[in-house]
């Protein structure tokens, strides 16, 4: 009986389950369940490129002499919907699990997009209902009894006290050449032009104020030699910052998110991870705050009356889904090392944000998809082909760049750990791609080093890649050890700080007791070859084997 194709694929639905008669290329290839729609669910979590067997055909029949050669050579793009729901993947089976999402109240004077069953909306929706002549705003009416005044306060210093205007420029710079390239959600040019245009008046917005100080602080941080007034810029900035979260200083907006990205990143880089992890949850409680979970866009869905008041343009849209792709990823992140669980927005349906020249932020799309879909994969099994799929996702991540290889083999490390906190070993096919990943990583560091790029995955990669090594007690991961060792004692005698000697002593003791015991089994293995029979050489090619008589011939076709 001929194979039958779906013709047309209806986005899934949530309460009915149908059958899928075509794959896609991709599922096909990798052996996943497709869902049969366009782009299929593990398409559109991952960026692949999805594609079935019938179009590809048709595509191929159609095209000119010579395309079909190209088009074999050309790099898959990733499939971004804008039209119709997001398609669910196995990240999204507690969200899909959710009541519909409420309607949006949009207020951007103030910087809000609040659920439309908030007590903030009430007064609003009713003053709506009754027609009033002067429609009541979005205000917190009756939210206390007012009895104590709000706390009002500005940051007492400015900015241009710490620096010129060329040397925040030239800081600024060298932020966009070392952090832009993965976490590309400023816009320089534009960042650029309001820096210049906003210099003489910068502390009549604090948001901005305060961005444009992190900014410059991660500008000193990764240059050959930092700025002398590194330390008071960031205190600056931090100032700002905190001052928001007790005080009304401005309208929570783009700005007050990147101002919170910054701050994690400045604070993974240099001090502890519950410090790291509380700047992560604000700037997502931030990014919640402004909506940046909900796609905007008016297709026609629950949100389209929402998109009408926002108005967002293009370029608008895809800042927004920048931002919030950055505050995801930092997040999932950092709660993923550090062992806690993070803030998860409701009724999330933002899209990836489209490429941006120059810079990779769509890797850290396919990162977060990974780590959300590790426990949902590790609840069937360590063992399981799920799980095995994650390595899978992460191998096929393009490793062009250094910084890329190196934050996908922090994800893979994640993934590693469950190993030894369960006490198993990995099966000999993640053994395979994680050695993969992780060697890749192993082998940047180094012009990374010469570079400046001082990420803090440069000394725990190797670090834990060495863990996760003795740990496993392969082969294959075991000989990583040589290489990450070598790195670390680099790293050590480059930078002489405590946490570079600190990670080298540990690496050696936990090599040491690995050996250990390797040689007390070593030793009680001899000692049971010490009761076998004494070795005797025997001359193989001359062995004669004597049966004493000729064996009976015997006849198998009767």
């Amino acid at each position: 009986m001929p194979k039958r194709s779906a013709t047309t694929r209806p986005q899934p639905s949530a309460e009915h389950r149908r059958r899928v008669y075509a794959a896609c290329s991709e599922c096909r290839r990798r052996r996943r369940k497709c869902n049969g729609s366009q782009p299929c669910a593990q398409c559109s979590a991952y960026g692949y490129a999805c594609t079935y067997e019938a179009e590809s055909a048709a595509a191929a029949q159609n095209a000119p002499p010579g395309a079909a050669s190209s088009s074999r050579h050309r790099p898959a793009e990733p499939i971004r919907r804008r039209q119709g729901r997001r398609v669910a993947s196995p990240a999204d089976e507690e969200e899909a699990a959710l009541p519909p999402s409420t309607p949006l109240i949009v207020s951007r004077e103030r910087g809000r997009f609040i659920n439309a069953n908030s007590a903030v909306a009430l007064p609003h929706l009713v003053g709506q209902q009754l027609s009033v002549s002067q429609p009541l705003r979005l205000h917190s009416y009756a939210w206390n009894l007012g009895l104590r005044p709000e706390r009002r306060g500005t940051v007492s210093s400015s900015l241009a006290e710490y620096l010129t205007l060329a040397e925040c420029q030239a800081l600024c710079a060298v932020y966009f050449a070392a952090v832009h390239p993965l976490f590309a959600f400023l816009c320089q040019d534009s960042f650029s032009r309001r820096l210049v245009d906003s210099w003489a008046t910068l502390e009549s917005q604090p948001n901005f104020a305060a961005v444009v100080a992190l900014v410059a602080v991660l500008g000193s941080f990764f240059s050959t030699e930092a700025h002398p007034r590194e330390q008071d810029v960031k205190r600056h900035g931090l100032a700002i910052l905190d001052l928001a979260l007790s005080a009304p200083v401005a309208a929570i907006d783009l700005d007050a998110v990147a101002g919170w990205l910054l701050r994690t990143l400045y604070m993974r880089l240099t001090t502890r991870p519950a410090i790291s992890c509380m700047a992560s949850h604000v700037a997502m409680h931030f990014a919640e705050i402004m909506g940046l979970h909900r796609d905007l866009v008016d297709d026609g869905n629950d949100d389209a009356a929402a998109a009408k008041s926002a108005a967002f343009g293009l370029e608008e849209l895809e800042s927004r889904r920048r931002h919030f792709c950055v505050a995801r990823f930092l997040n999932v992140l950092l709660t993923t090392e550090y062992g806690v669980s993070g803030p998860a927005p409701r009724h999330t349906n933002c899209l990836s944000p489209a490429r941006v020249p120059g810079a990779h932020i769509e890797v850290l799309h396919t990162i977060t998809r990974v780590l959300q879909d590790a426990e949902a994969a590790a609840s069937a099994g360590l063992d399981s082909d799920d799980y095995a799929e994650l390595f899978q996702h992460l191998k096929d991540i393009r490793h062009d760049d250094d910084t890329v290889a190196l934050f996908t083999a922090d994800a893979c490390l994640c993934l590693l750990r469950r190993f030894a906190a369960s006490s198993r070993g990995p099966s000999p096919r993640v053994v395979t791609m994680a050695t993969a990943i992780l060697r890749r990583a192993l082998d940047g560091i180094t012009a990374l080093l010469a570079a400046e790029r001082t990420w803090w995955s440069m000394l725990s990669v190797p670090f834990q890649s060495i863990c996760v090594g003795v740990s496993a007690d392969h082969a294959a991961l075991l000989a990583l050890l040589p290489t990450a060792m070598g790195l670390l004692r680099a790293m050590a005698d480059k930078f002489a700080s405590h946490m570079a000697k600190e990670a080298l002593a540990t690496a050696q003791q936990v090599i040491t007791a690995s050996r250990g015991s390797t040689e007390a089994k070593l030793a009680m293995q001899d000692a049971a070859l010490a009761h076998a029979l004494p070795a005797v050489d025997i001359d193989w090619a001359g062995f004669d084997f004597d049966m004493g008589g000729d064996w009976p011939v015997v006849d198998f076709l009767m």
